[in-house]
């Protein structure tokens, strides 16, 4: 039986069939609407809220009375993932605010020699006569010098038309040294690239003209995927619980590359098949659903993926809609959590060049930690969890415009959002700030423990008031409903302590592993780089004093923002750069943490808060 699901968004109205039983998440997620489920509608994260248009609609599950409010509930809010479809419904959707997050694009990069993988010649070719009867092919390889005649079959059929096109003057399209493609006349100032970072969460996108190094324009925006759960785990989950899930993976990567694609070529007033050469870099999980690979023996021990190899790709063969003669480069990775990004921040990061040794960290739902100099590097990664990224965390986002991202108590309770707008939440850079002020003021212990009024006789009255209770929980008030943007309370919680205790611990751990593992002391760190677009913002006094960042390599920390698409872009301008990636990655020792006696002990003393 089919029932009829009406949605309410802004101004509108638009309506859909499900058949009974159905689920309503999946419903809207097969109908294209951008719902947010970091936990892959397990029901635990409660951040795909629906509205009922009546209230007196289908009751909570179980699991939906644990995560709603009471208050929630009479207002009709309902979890989408936990809400089966048996009647025709009427429902709110709130924007999709996650679709606004801020994404760091920026990232230092270094300077490198232009020489691209892609380049053209223009040749002009003496046109055949009854005195010259030589073949186009035999034409164009004298033209070149060649002994042998080179054109592949497919270009052997483009070669008569685009010779005669613009008489016998055309342009070469080379990969490397091989003929790649023909043009008829002279294109040779249309040669342009794009670098693509594919975060689990985000994509950011860079143009680039390939004959003078240029930057034209950049993208940034969320990784489609996200809708399908918040991490690669959850990901995982859904290619093996869906039978085609698989093929939504890539669909939605390459919607989100070609998306890219249009607007950079738009923004410079160019066009898609003027882009001759794409490069990606991204963990190796994103990079194997791209690719159309099955991804589900990373998901459990020993963790290993299909490949890490380098990939140069046709275009059409990888399915990015830019010119049909372009290549497509796949940066290699290391193991199954130590993907083409952290090959790609390394190499911008410099610190495979230089001696003295170096930390780098790009902190995420899976941590990665790189440390070493020139003649060795070590890498793992930390199982953090999502709760930097806001999944987890009882009113976290992302970073989207509204969100808590810094925090202070002085006399008074201070923060700011992002944008300047009332608050919708708190976001990492906001959680870790939180953690740290409430620390400082004696609210949580170094054990973690959130205080619940009693035995706080210097707390200002003022921050005595924001203590609270939730479902049995402590907790803290850090917005009112009359503040914030939904009306609603933002609060954080003893679960949101623990989550993030969780996440800091482990980034602490492996810090500590591969430090021991190399031998030494975090204090022969000379410099720590902070990738990302979290490692861009944190401030880095709060992440010390919660312990995030050990103490030791306080005043030698360097945010250099998204070093993985700095590196791809880089890779994209020099040829030579490529090489040095896949030196990186045969270089790069992993550790894997869960067979790692030392890490368990690290990371019970890491979840301590820092004493000072």
């Amino acid at each position: 039986m089919l029932y009829k699901i009406r949605i309410h968004r802004q101004s509108q109205i638009e309506e859909l069939q499900a058949e009974e039983g159905s689920n309503l998440l999946q419903t809207l997620l097969q109908h294209n609407y951008d719902m947010y489920a970091p936990c892959n509608g397990n029901g635990t994260c409660g951040k795909c809220k629906i509205r009922l248009i009546d209230p007196a609609g289908p009751e909570p599950t179980s699991k939906g009375h644990t995560i709603l409010s009471t208050e929630e509930i009479t207002a009709g809010y309902r979890l989408a993932c936990r809400t089966t479809i048996n009647s025709d419904l009427d429902i709110r959707l709130d924007d999709t605010d996650f679709l606004k997050a801020k994404v760091v694009t920026e990232g230092r990069r270094r300077k490198v020699r232009l020489s691209p993988a892609v380049s053209k010649r223009f040749i002009t070719l003496t046109p055949p006569d009854l005195e010259d009867q030589r073949s186009d092919s035999r034409r164009l390889a004298d033209t070149l010098g060649l002994k042998q005649e080179t054109a592949s079959l497919s270009l052997l059929r483009q070669l008569p038309a685009t010779l005669r096109a613009a008489n016998f003057e055309t342009t070469l399209l080379f990969n490397r040294t091989r003929l790649a493609g023909l043009e008829a006349g002279n294109t040779t100032a249309k040669l342009f690239g794009i670098a693509v970072d594919i975060g689990t969460t985000t994509l950011a996108a860079y143009l680039l003209n390939l004959n003078t190094g240029d930057q034209l324009a950049t993208y940034s925006g969320l990784n489609p995927q996200k809708k399908f759960g918040a991490d690669v785990i959850a990901r995982i989950s859904h290619t093996l619980e869906k039978p085609n899930g698989l093929a939504e993976m890539q669909a939605a990567i390459l919607e989100g590359i070609n998306q890219a694609v249009r607007q950079l070529t738009a923004a410079a007033g160019l066009q898609p098949t003027d882009v001759y050469e794409i490069v990606l870099v991204g963990n190796t999980t994103m990079l194997h659903f791209l690719l159309n690979l099955a991804a589900k023996n990373m998901a459990a021990s020993p963790f290993i993926p299909v490949t890490t190899q380098t990939f140069i790709l046709q275009a059409a063969e990888a399915g990015i809609t830019i010119n049909q003669n372009a290549i497509v480069v796949l940066v290699p990775a290391v193991a199954a959590y130590i993907g083409a990004d952290t090959v790609a921040a390394a190499l911008a990061s410099g610190m495979s060049t230089r001696k003295p040794v170096s930390l780098l960290i790009d902190f995420g739902t899976n941590g990665e930690i790189v440390l070493g100099n020139s003649e060795w590097l070590l890498a793992c990664s930390a199982a953090a969890g999502p709760a930097f990224e806001g999944a987890n965390i009882h009113n976290g986002v992302g970073s989207i415009p509204g969100a808590i991202d810094s925090f202070l108590i002085e006399k008074e309770l201070k923060y700011t959002t992002i944008g300047g707008e009332k608050p919708v939440g708190i976001c990492g850079t906001g959680l870790i700030d939180i953690a740290a002020g409430l620390y400082k003021a004696g609210i949580i212990d170094a054990t973690g423990r959130m205080a619940t009024g009693t035995g706080l006789p210097n707390l200002p009255q003022s921050l005595k008031d924001r203590l609270a209770v939730i479902d049995g929980m402590a907790a803290f008030l850090i917005a009112s409903a009359d503040e914030s943007a939904h009306h609603q309370e933002v609060y954080i919680t003893q679960k949101d302590i623990r989550e993030l205790q969780n996440a800091k611990a482990a980034i602490a751990a492996g810090i500590q592993v591969l430090a021991a593992t190399a031998g030494i002391r975090l204090q022969d760190i000379e410099k720590t780089y902070l990738a990302g677009g979290f490692g861009s913002y944190i401030k880095a006094a709060s992440a010390i004093h919660i312990g995030l960042i050990p103490l030791e390599l306080s005043g030698r920390l360097e945010a250099i923002g998204n070093a993985a698409g700095a590196g791809a872009v880089e890779i994209l301008l020099s040829r030579r750069s490529l090489h040095q990636a896949e030196k990186i990655k045969q270089k790069i020792k992993y550790i894997e943490l869960s067979s790692c006696r030392e890490f368990n002990d690290f990371f019970i003393d890491a979840m301590l808060f820092t004493e000072e």
